[in-house]
Order: structure tokens, then C-alpha cells, then sequence
């Protein structure tokens, strides 16, 4: 008997067209990448033009309107099928396929977040055609409206809740209409004899010791599939420590097929913590399928990495309301996160390059959690590995957003895809929250469905009773939370300031940024504000002779409802009317990052009582206007840096409490904080007016403030003078905070005056900056002189007096007078003329 042997079926693939829809040119057959889609593979091939490009997008409806077929010719060798099963196997179709193998139909799929697995046995020796038929999901949601009735959501008019597939593939309010279809994860032909191993789910469990170690153990649930003529298989489990000893070993007797539970007892072993909290120590379990109790006979095996860990959600009632908070080894902690978005409209271009870049960018921002939002995928199992090794803990959402989905056509899949997913992700250490939905309770009860609705179901019976009840089964030591935002009972409004997570969108939505300060939560799993990406990425994307506010291409790439009038909303409060595209685009970014810090800032000052902030949104899937702090072309925006600040772990901040300011500091690092703490209050061009040097000292995961005296914080004149806190024994001003006590339009800004000192370092230059008056927002952008450089800071604020040091890799000392003029280089003085 020999291990399970698995042939890949990556090679020989061809596209062609099945079906043409109206406006379709007629296409012969062409070479096709598997993993991959249609569009990915017309593109390659140019039989369409670039989706990102100007227009292009709206040019090609046609493709998600037609159907498709993948077809291969796979050689079988007589060893694989002498086998007692043979399987084909699909780790993902994108979505309504039929397989047929040597013409025969051997299955057909309606769900693209699944695995499947065919039974093919008896083959014979030789060439079979393997031939995978997509059918038009945009087509087939249409139909099923038509003959269902409407069931409604936020989808731009596209009915993708009808579905199961990735719902941002029909267009969003920062993503393009680019519905896919194809052989999307990786496909083989599998064969065995005797029995497999299924999932393994390693229920971990650390008890005891304190913050670094404790006791562990592992029940290991592991589903095996046995042929009853083989009655003397066993299941053998090893756990290894980060340095590869083993820890423990044990073995269980297979009785049939079904699930094996194999107990290990691991002793003392090391915490994972996120990584703003301590260390990622990984263990290797390893688990096999072996006939005969001496085990040396291996059938089967697989290998899980896990991290010992608790993690609680404490919603503890409480005075005004109930709590929403993680605790991780007994540690409450204040999540510092952002949401997460597919990487790329077309998610097989994503690489483990693009995975490792995308999430450091995260960790580098001093972000611990990633929410993979449910409009989204699944996401590639080298995100969760990254995530474990990173220290980034994972919400994970269920793949519902912004609709009612009508439960009688999609209760079956969303089950069996339910199951597929917690089995699959379920190992992993960084996996923290098993989320319902996004936004469908509150649509639900706020956004007018219950009258389109008619009593009939819309989801409520997914995320109160199938997605509970699987993970209940399944992954029965995770929290579970119904919706984004729920607040923990349907006796309250879902989106309830006072308990459970919240979204905040009437900010952006209505209001001006300042007015996060009036929402007191108890977590915000949602709130943003939008900023165009860089300058040099939307010149990617539209043509030069589009390249105005106004024009097709430009608006093509802005797809909030309203976006351009809520982004200049915010820059005439602070700027007046802005005409000019380059002055634009700075302060568009400006206000952005002002957003962040505003927001943040006002949520972690709330701590203990709101415990968790997850910023709308990482990263992008393509060049567009949008709420993301990483742009499509993975360049960070200013508010990238103003996140990175936001979310350090010992903050400063100056925030108004009644018709007083306080200075406030917030320690969400593991040890204590202390500083002498200097407040000052400036002239703009440089005169110290009042200062007062303040001992601040603030244990682990707490808050420390103080109401600031009037003759301190008070202002004579709001145009000339601004307040300004840091630490006295900081080398720079990089934890600094500035409270301004006037829009930038009524400021009387000194021109800009500053020293510059540049040396070379290693892959750019150094640049050292002293002014000898006030610069606020003070932004290098190296990309506009060479695109691939970046800026290790943004957006700084220049205190008189005080150098500031700017690194900017992938240029040279000959490049410097370009990056200290604009377009590279902008403040607050260059932007108001």
C-alpha cells in the first residue's frame, strides 16, 4: 500500500467560449492558466483591454454575460488507477460549473467558496478529457430574480445575494463590475487505496501558568475516510515544538469512516500572543493515517501548525450597556485593526509576495487585527499561515454583505460551504471571531427591506441558527458574533452605540470628521474615510488626456455614490474651494489621515469602555478613489502613516471634554509608561507663549489624563497660535500631538522656513529637516520622481527648533531638489497659495 498519490492538473488547460452574449465578439479557442479566470486569460492572451484602464470596465459586460468552458487532456498512468478510489478534485470552481469527464457529467457546482471532489473510479489507463462548462452567474441571478421576486441590497443593481460567489466580483462602491468565472483554486486528479485523511481540527487548549507558558493540550478531530475491508487502520498524531522535538505522540484506532479523536497531552508549552502583545511560538502537528498498530505502514498524512492560546469575547452587561472585548490569554486587549479586502478584483494574480507585503504593511502600522470582510472570499491559506506567523489576529466574516439572501434557494450550499471553511481555517492560531454577516441586520431593520421583504426569510435563519450551529460543531472554542454591526440582541437597534460592534458611517456619509467625537462605542468594526490613491497609481489608469476630476475615465474610478462631494466636503471646511488636480490630491490625502487620527485617536482615549477600532479599509483591488490607506499598487497613502501613528502603542493625545481639553495617554504596550511630558503652546512662527512640563505615568493596557489649565491650553488668537505635546526626551517629533484651534483656511501661516541636511543610506537618502516656524503636514511623495521609492514617514507637522529625519528609499542625492519641490513635496502653506 502506498501514500495517497495526488497528480496536479495545472498544465494544458484551454479556454473557450461557449455561449456568447450580446456584444460579445466570437473567439476561437486560446491557452488557459489554471489557477486563473476567463478575464485573466483573454487578457493575456489581449483579446480584451485592460479593466483598470479608463472606460474599459463598462466595455465588458460581455464576458461575465457569456459562458464559458476549461477543458484538458490528463495522461493516467496504470499505477494511479490501480488504486482502489480515484477522485478529481477542485479546490475551487468560480461558480456554476458542470465536470464532465470523457463527455460523461460527473458533477456540477453553484458555489464558488467550496471544495469539491468527484469519485472517477475505474478509469482506465491513457488520455481523458477533463471539461469544465461555467455558466453565466450574472445571467443565472437575473433569472432567479425574475422568478423569485427581489430580495434587496446594496449591489448597484446587480443581484449577486442570489449567488454563492464573491460578491465584490459585481461591482462595489470602491470596486469594479469584473464577474469572474474559472478554475480558481488549484485542481488534480487524487487517488488511494485503503483509506484518506478528510480535515483535521485541532481543538487547542492552554490552561495555567502566566503570560508566557502554560499547560497544553490537543483533542484532534480528524475526519478519515476508510474502504470496510480495512479494518486495522489507526490514526498516529505528533506534536513538535517550534524547534522541531517532539512533544507528545499518540495513536487511535480508526473504526470505520467517520472521525478519529486523538488526545495529546503537550505539557508546558509557549503563549501565542498578537504580535503587540508578545511572541508567535508555532507548533507542528502532525497527523497520519497508518495501517497497523506499529505505524510504519503510512497511508496518509497532513500537517497543521498551531499556537497555544485563549481568546474570549467578554460582552459582559454592564451600566449603560454591554461590553465588546477581546481577551487573549486573559489579557483584555484593545484591537488596533483594519479591514480586508481581496487584494485583486481577479484573486488568483494574488501572489505569497503580494500576501507577505500587503499584511507587513499591516504590522508595520502597529495594526493586530485583520477583518476579512464577508463581501470578499475565503481567503488563500497563506494569508491565515502569514497571519499566524505575524501575530495578526483574524475576524473572519461569513460571505454575506449588505443584502437579504433568500435562504430557501442557498440554504443547502451555504451549510455545506459553512463546514468546508471552519474545517479548513479552523487550526489556526491567529483565528479570532467567526462573524455572521456585514451590514444585513442592520439593513434589515434600517434600511427599508422589511417592506420589500413581506415576512419572507433574508438571512436571519444562516446567522442565528446554521453558522452558530456548525461552528458550535465544528470550532466549539471560538466566539461566534451574529453580524457587523449587532448589538447582541434583537431587542436593540443592531447598530447601538452602547453595546456590541458598531459602524460608524454617518461621519463620512453626512457629516465632517471632527463628529467621530460624538459616538461613544464599544468597538467600531467599520468606519473610514476616502483619499484618492497616489498620483503616479491613478496615472496608471487613466489616460493623460483624462487625467481631470471631471472626466469619464477619472469618475469611472470613483464609484462611492456621492464620493467626490463628500471628499470636498471635508477639504472646503479645511481648504475653501480647490480647483487645481495637484493641490486636490494633497489635500484630499490630508484630510484623510486627519480622519484617522481623529477617529482613532477619540476611540482609544475612550479605553476601557470602547475596546477596539478597525479602520474601513487596508488595502485595494484595484487604481480607485477609496477609503483603503494602501492603494491598488500597494503604495501607501498619507493616511497609512496617520494610521501607523494613531495605532502606536503608547499614545499622546489632546482631545476637548466638555469646554476643557485634556491631555490623555493611552498605554497599550506590555510594560509601564512613563515621560516627562512637555505641553506647549506656539505662535505659528515659532514663539513659545505657555509650556508646562507634566509627568505622565501609565500602567500596561490603561489611561492616564488631565484636564489642562485654561492660562495653559487657552488661545488669544486662533489663526496665529496652535498646542503642541511630546515627550521632552524624544529625538524627533514623531509622537507628537498638535490640537489647532482653526480651520487651515483661517490660519496666518509664516512661509515655510526649514534647514535641510541630506546624507545617503543604504537603497536612498536621508533627509533632515529643522524649520524655524510651524509646517504643518509637511509630505515627501519620492514616487512622483521615481515611482518604486517610498518615504519611511508622512504628513509631518515641523515644531520650530525640532529636526526631523525623512529616509527616502529608491532615490539618489541627484534627486533631491525634485523631492523637496512640488509635485513631491507639499504642506498646508503650499496648498492654500
Amino acid at each position: 500500500m502506498t501514500r495517497r498519490v495526488r497528480q496536479p492538473l495545472h498544465d494544458g488547460w484551454t479556454l473557450r467560449q461557449v455561449r456568447a452574449a450580446f456584444g460579445s465578439p466570437v473567439l476561437a479557442p486560446v491557452a488557459a492558466t489554471v489557477p486563473g479566470c476567463v478575464h485573466t486569460d483573454l487578457l493575456a492572451h489581449g483579446l480584451i483591454p485592460d479593466p483598470f484602464l479608463d472606460t474599459n470596465e463598462a466595455d465588458l459586460a460581455w464576458v461575465a454575460d457569456s459562458d464559458w468552458g476549461y477543458s484538458c487532456t490528463v495522461v493516467v498512468d496504470e499505477a494511479l488507477v490501480a488504486h482502489d478510489v480515484v477522485e478529481l478534485v477542485f479546490d475551487g470552481l468560480d461558480t456554476l460549473a458542470t465536470v464532465r469527464l470523457d463527455g460523461a457529467v460527473i458533477g456540477e457546482t453553484e458555489n464558488m467558496h467550496r471544495r469539491h471532489r468527484f469519485d472517477v473510479s475505474g478509469l482506465e489507463p491513457g488520455e481523458h478529457l477533463v471539461d469544465v462548462v461555467f455558466r453565466s452567474a450574472t445571467q443565472h441571478a437575473e433569472a432567479l430574480v425574475a422568478a423569485e421576486g427581489v430580495w434587496p441590497s446594496a449591489s448597484f443593481g446587480r443581484p449577486f445575494n442570489y449567488v454563492r460567489k464573491m460578491a465584490c466580483s459585481w461591482g462595489w462602491d470602491w470596486g469594479p463590475w469584473l464577474t469572474t468565472a474559472g478554475v480558481w483554486r488549484p485542481a488534480a486528479i487524487e487517488a488511494w487505496s485503503g483509506g484518506r485523511l478528510s480535515d483535521v481540527r485541532p481543538h487547542v487548549r492552554v490552561t495555567g501558568g502566566d503570560a508566557l507558558a502554560g499547560h497544553g493540550s490537543v483533542a484532534v478531530d480528524v475526519d478519515v475516510a476508510i474502504r470496510a475491508a480495512d479494518a486495522g487502520m489507526h490514526v498516529r498524531a505528533r506534536l513538535l515544538d517550534p524547534h522541531g522535538v517532539v512533544v507528545v505522540d499518540a495513536m487511535e484506532q480508526a473504526h470505520g469512516s467517520g472521525v478519529v479523536q486523538v488526545a495529546l497531552d503537550a505539557g508546558t508549552v509557549a503563549r501565542w500572543w498578537p504580535h503587540t502583545h508578545g511572541d508567535q511560538p508555532l507548533y507542528t502537528l502532525d497527523v497520519e493515517l497508518v495501517d497497523g498498530v506499529d505505524g510504519a505502514d503510512v497511508v496518509d498524512s497532513a500537517t497543521r501548525r498551531i499556537g497555544f492560546r485563549t481568546i474570549e469575547l467578554d460582552t459582559t452587561p454592564d451600566a449603560t450597556g454591554s461590553a465588546f472585548t477581546f481577551v487573549v490569554n486573559g489579557r483584555p486587549i484593545f484591537v488596533r485593526g483594519v479591514n480586508w479586502i481581496p487584494d485583486d478584483v481577479f484573486p488568483t494574480r494574488i501572489t505569497a509576495d503580494d500576501y507577505r507585503e500587503r499584511l507587513g504593511q499591516a504590522v508595520d502600522a502597529h495594526v493586530d487585527m485583520i477583518r476579512v470582510w464577508g463581501g470578499g472570499i475565503y481567503e488563500d491559506d497563506r494569508f491565515y499561515d502569514l497571519c499566524d506567523e505575524l501575530g495578526l489576529l483574524v475576524w473572519q466574516d461569513f460571505l454575506f454583505a449588505c443584502a437579504a439572501y433568500p435562504e430557501h434557494l442557498l440554504a443547502t450550499e451555504v451549510e455545506a460551504e459553512a463546514r468546508d471553511n471552519v474545517s479548513r481555517l479552523m487550526h489556526h492560531a491567529s483565528l479570532a471571531i467567526w462573524n455572521g454577516n456585514n451590514e444585513n441586520i442592520w439593513g434589515y431593520w434600517d434600511w427599508g427591506w422589511q417592506e420589500v421583504l413581506q415576512g419572507r426569510t433574508w438571512g436571519a435563519g444562516f446567522y442565528h441558527g446554521v453558522l452558530p450551529r456548525v461552528c458550535g460543531e465544528l470550532d466549539p472554542g471560538r466566539p461566534y458574533w451574529p453580524g457587523s454591526p449587532w448589538s447582541g440582541s434583537d431587542a436593540v437597534f443592531p447598530n447601538a452605540d452602547a453595546q456590541g460592534c458598531v459602524h460608524v458611517w454617518d461621519v463620512w456619509n453626512q457629516l465632517d470628521l471632527v463628529r467621530y467625537r460624538d459616538h461613544t462605542p464599544r468597538f467600531v468594526s467599520e468606519f473610514g474615510w476616502q483619499a484618492p490613491p497616489s498620483m503616479v497609481t491613478m496615472a496608471g489608469a487613466v489616460s493623460p488626456g483624462q487625467m481631470r476630476r471631471d472626466s469619464d475615465a477619472m469618475r469611472n474610478h470613483q464609484k462611492a455614490a456621492d464620493g467626490d462631494l463628500k471628499l470636498d466636503r471635508g477639504i472646503v471646511a479645511r481648504f475653501g474651494e480647490v480647483t487645481d488636480l495637484e493641490t486636490f490630491w494633497y489635500v484630499a490625502q490630508v484630510v484623510q489621515a486627519r480622519a484617522i487620527r481623529t477617529g482613532v485617536e477619540h476611540y482609544r482615549s475612550l479605553r476601557p469602555y470602547c475596546m477596539g477600532t478597525i479602520w474601513w479599509q487596508l488595502n485595494d483591488c484595484w487604481p480607485v478613489a477609496s477609503w483603503a490607506v494602501v492603494d491598488g499598487e500597494g503604495r501607501p497613502k498619507p493616511a497609512w502613516y496617520a494610521l501607523r501613528d494613531a495605532y502606536r502603542p503608547q499614545l499622546l493625545t489632546i482631545q476637548p471634554r466638555g469646554d476643557r481639553l485634556a491631555l490623555i495617554a493611552v498605554n497599550d504596550g506590555p510594560a509601564p509608561w512613563r515621560s516627562e511630558t512637555f505641553v506647549r503652546r506656539l505662535s505659528l512662527d515659532g514663539e513659545v507663549l505657555a509650556e508646562s512640563t507634566i509627568g505622565v505615568d501609565v500602567a500596561p493596557g490603561d489611561t492616564w489624563s488631565l484636564l489642562l489649565d485654561p492660562a495653559l491650553a487657552g488661545c488669544a488668537d486662533t489663526s496665529r497660535e496652535v498646542l503642541v505635546a511630546g515627550d521632552a526626551a524624544a529625538p524627533d517629533g514623531s509622537a507628537y500631538t498638535w490640537w489647532w484651534y482653526a480651520a487651515d483656511r483661517e490660519l496666518a501661516l509664516p512661509p515655510p522656513a526649514f534647514d535641510v541636511v541630506a546624507h545617503d543610506v543604504d537603497g536612498g537618502v536621508a533627509v533632515a529637516l529643522t524649520s524655524s516656524v510651524v509646517v504643518p503636514d509637511l509630505a515627501i511623495h519620492p514616487e512622483r520622481v521615481q515611482p518604486s521609492a517610498r518615504a519611511d514617514r508622512q504628513l509631518i507637522t515641523l515644531h520650530p527648533g525640532v529636526t526631523e529625519r525623512i529616509v527616502l528609499t529608491g532615490v539618489t542625492a541627484a534627486d533631491l531638489d525634485a523631492l523637496l519641490q512640488r509635485p513631491a513635496c507639499w504642506s498646508v502653506h503650499d496648498a492654500l497659495g
